[in-house]
């Protein structure tokens, strides 16, 4: 049961003058929730506990019924005066010495919240508000209903224990900085805040609100607003809004709504401001109010000609801006109808198409009109030589990189396209591009202006190529997009930096325990399978920290090593791991850090390359022994051949002679093909029967894919013959039925068919083409060949690349993208075309179509 303050403080006054000078009564003191303090015979404080030097610093100068009780002249029952102990409901003071005049003894303590008014009380019972109170020990005093409420919990698990037992300890650390804050200033502070109560995520308006007693802080009134709903709904309208600005306000284009009778509802800020107004002006006004009257007409009624089955037409007009200028606008407007038919309003997307329009028109013209545009374009307008030296740009350039005129650029001596470049990367790119298709479109690339500042260019561009088709010129547009590039980066700089690092990097306590891993980590032992919780990466730590490891680390050592994991996913990874200690200002060891590196890969190139010096090695044999087995099989055959021309047919020795000649013959074959695998051999065309050559390859086929995989063959007895060389056709049957086999590694059917078609294929949705285009085909029969499997099938932006080099949705290491690269360029250089047909989860079918070779009846 508490001591009384009156009690406490007549047992202290037992010590007489040196109260609280010895031991134990000081340290007991300093571990009371009350205020002890001694003052001397004038009323002056002499010493107290903490509560009491905390409480009372403020007021050293000042007597103990100024600090106390309020009072501008001593207590009326105060002991020195009285002699007799005295106390209130706050405070207890008993005198010191024989008769009490020697000073006194003072306990004081906040006065709890039961003696508040009852009707306060009934309100914050009832308030929604989660109200409660806590003394300077944050001892809670006080919950109401709303409180209780939101936790989860009754008051008896609060009142009269300390908040930190009741709460989460980071809830904790942070509320106390802040409480002790607002108690120290004595000032009500407010912040929105987000916890997690009885498994809710929720955001909270959080109040505090000092409690005084006589000049003194006493506690603290919390209050816990729930505003979760507001901050939703506010950040689905900021996101709304983001969205919104994003899709319209923010893009280059011109955006336009009109109403029924063509009045502008709505003008986006890149309108705005090509008209030179502002969006208020605009707003209102008639759509045709800056057009010339010949094209307003025009313009008016093409637009009211829309209907619902035609609700969209594409417009073109120039547009009078308040300085004089015309600019030329080219819009794809819709008419947004309603159910009865009736036109709602028009949406309009536009560009200004002034600089092409211009382009266009004078170069139809004449050379010179052609330069006065080249002159005056909004846009740079450049000509590189092939060995990047800038050959001509126009003023719009040289202003953009900073120079005074285009002479000063064209002066500009060696490779100036790389010298403005940042990233040389960039000029790789460009190149590849240019030599791959000819132009380049919108391709983005940041350079170095002539003052050493940054600019982004948008480069449109063309290799124009001389007589003998190498290159003579690059000739292109740059369009400065500085601006809009800054715009970007601002957003992104929102984005985390810290999960980028490609090797796996983990801290762990100095227990070896999980701390924090990054993503490259996961990655690394969990090969990217979804998110991955923190019980499964401390499991997957765990090879990294054997007992032998964790003896070395407690030492304050080093560790390296390579390690074999198997992933969740079965596959097997290589890491090669380094464990550091992370030591304290005075040496200690507080963490470990591992960094792990995956050498799967690295390991894998250094097998591949084993692998092909063993295969190059075996070409340089095979190449030796096929001749070597050449010039055996010449004599036999010749020989052979010979003595066959000297016999009849009915002579005994015919027909072994005869098996002697084939069997020389496929030899011969054999040899063909040792010498193709070690390169030495020739692409020999002819016409080939194409009707064997697919048997053959099924056969070989059969025995190479897995045995759950079957093969079903759809072919014909009828000779169907095309020009091509026999091992360039093998290789594409051979590439696709490995490409069907993989796609199906539970096992699954494999169609592989031939059939002879009357005409072409023809552009089909949905279907990918390769080899020649489609319409440069010749007319005429064609030989279908098809590979079909019923493996997990490609998606459209994965089918629409499979044809490129180097591109393979394989793990790294395990293909090279050159396979159906190989097939498009073997069939094109037959006059043929490949397709690709594809379902995801259904399969993929390739059918590759050859021009027949008809004979003459």
């Amino acid at each position: 049961m508490p001591v009384s303050p009156i009690h406490l403080a007549a047992s202290l006054a037992q010590e007489g003058s040196l109260v609280l000078t010895r031991e134990p009564s000081r340290t007991l003191v300093e571990g009371l929730a009350v205020g002890v303090a001694v003052f001397d015979a004038r009323r002056r404080l002499l010493r107290g506990n903490s509560l009491a030097r905390e409480v009372l610093s403020r007021g050293a100068e000042k007597s103990c019924h100024r600090l106390l009780r309020g009072y501008a002249d001593p207590c009326p029952d105060c002991p020195l005066a009285t002699g007799q102990p005295a106390a209130t409901a706050a405070v207890a003071c008993v005198g010191l010495g024989e008769e009490g005049w020697g000073g006194v003894v003072s306990v004081f303590e906040m006065p709890a919240p039961s003696g508040m008014d009852l009707d306060v009380m009934q309100v914050l019972e009832h308030t929604p508000t989660a109200v409660y109170l806590v003394d300077r020990e944050f001892v809670v005093r006080y919950v109401n209903r709303a409180f209780v409420r939101l936790h989860g919990c009754s008051a008896a698990d609060f009142l009269g224990r300390p908040l930190s037992q009741c709460i989460d300890s980071k809830v904790f650390a942070r509320f106390q900085t802040s409480a002790l804050g607002a108690m120290a200033t004595g000032i009500v502070s407010e912040e929105e805040i987000q916890l997690c109560l009885d498994g809710r995520e929720g955001f909270f308006l959080a109040a505090r609100i000092p409690l005084s007693l006589g000049g003194v802080v006493q506690g603290l009134c919390g209050m816990l607003t729930d505003i979760t709903d507001h901050k939703t709904t506010e950040r689905e309208l900021s996101e709304s809004r983001r969205r919104y600005q994003a899709m319209v306000e923010d893009q280059t284009e011109l955006v336009l709504r009109l109403d029924p009778e063509l009045r502008q509802v709505f003008v986006n800020r890149n309108l705005a401001a090509l008209a030179g107004m502002p969006v208020e002006a605009l707003v209102g006004r008639s759509f045709d109010e800056q057009l010339p009257p010949a094209e307003a007409g025009i313009m008016r009624r093409r637009l009211l000609a829309l209907t619902p089955r035609k609700p969209v037409c594409e417009l073109r007009h120039a547009l009078m801006l308040p300085s004089g200028e015309v600019r030329r606008l080219s819009w794809t407007v819709r008419a947004i109808f309603d159910e009865a038919g009736r036109i709602g309003e028009y949406q309009a997307m536009g560009r200004d198409v002034s600089a092409y329009w211009h382009m266009e028109r004078e170069l139809l013209r004449s050379e010179a009109k052609y330069r006065d545009i080249f002159e005056h374009s909004a846009e740079g307008i450049f000509q590189f030589e092939p060995s990047g030296a800038m050959a001509a740009c126009n003023p719009a350039l040289a202003r953009i990189l900073g120079y005074l005129s285009p002479g000063d650029v064209v002066r500009e001596q060696g490779d100036f396209f790389q010298r403005i470049l940042l990233r040389q990367e960039d000029r790789l790119e460009f190149l590849r591009l240019l030599a791959r298709n000819g132009r380049v479109y919108d391709f983005e690339l940041p350079v170095m202006r002539r003052d050493g500042r940054t600019a982004w260019l948008s480069l449109n561009a063309r290799a124009v190529l001389d007589e003998a088709g190498r290159l003579d010129r690059v000739e292109g547009a740059a369009r400065d997009i500085t601006d809009r590039k800054r715009a970007e980066g601002e957003r992104m700089l929102l984005v985390s930096a810290v999960d980028q690092s490609a090797e796996g990097l983990v801290i762990v306590s100095r227990d070896f325990r999980l701390e924090y891993a990054n993503p490259a980590f996961a990655q690394i032992v969990a090969g990217g399978q979804g998110a991955v919780g923190r019980e499964e990466l401390e499991g997957l730590l765990a090879p990294f920290l054997s007992e032998s490891v964790r003896k070395m680390l407690a030492l304050g050592l080093r560790w390296s090593g390579r390690l074999r994991l198997t992933r969740p996913d079965e596959a097997e990874v290589v890491a090669e791991g380094l464990i550091s200690p992370v030591r304290d200002s005075d040496g200690e060891v507080v963490n470990h850090i591992l960094l792990v590196r995956d050498m799967t890969y690295e390991l894998e190139l250094e097998r591949r390359l084993r692998q092909s010096e063993k295969l190059e090695a075996i070409g340089v044999l095979a190449a030796g022994v096929a001749h070597d087995f050449n010039n055996i099989l010449t004599p036999i055959l010749l020989n052979t051949e010979m003595i066959l021309s000297d016999i009849v047919p009915d002579h005994p020795l015919f027909s072994p002679l005869s098996d002697v000649v084939r069997a020389s013959e496929r030899a011969r074959d054999l040899v063909r093909q040792l010498l193709m695998f070690s390169r030495q051999g020739e692409i020999t065309v002819s016409e080939l029967p194409i009707g064997p050559l697919v048997k053959e390859t099924v056969k070989l086929i059969r025995g190479m894919v897995d045995a759950r995989v079957e093969v079903r063959q759809i072919a014909p007895d009828a000779p169907l013959c095309v020009r091509a060389d026999p091992a360039q056709i093998h290789q594409v049957l051979v590439n696709l039925c490995l490409n069907a086999a993989q796609s199906m590694p539970e096992g699954g059917v494999m169609h592989v068919g031939l059939a002879a078609v009357p005409a072409p294929p023809r552009p089909e949705s949905g279907v990918i083409a390769a080899g020649m285009p489609l319409a440069r085909l010749s007319p005429g029969p064609y030989v279908r060949v098809w590979v079909a499997d019923t493996g997990y099938g490609l998606a459209p932006d994965i089918a629409e690349r499979v044809f490129e080099p180097f591109f393979t949705t394989k793990k790294p290491g395990q293909g090279t993208g050159m396979g159906l690269a190989a097939v498009h360029g073997i069939v094109k250089s037959c006059g043929g075309a490949v397709l690709l047909s594809s379902t995801p989860g259904q399969g993929s079918q390739f059918t590759v179509y050859l021009p027949l070779v008809t004979r003459p009846a």
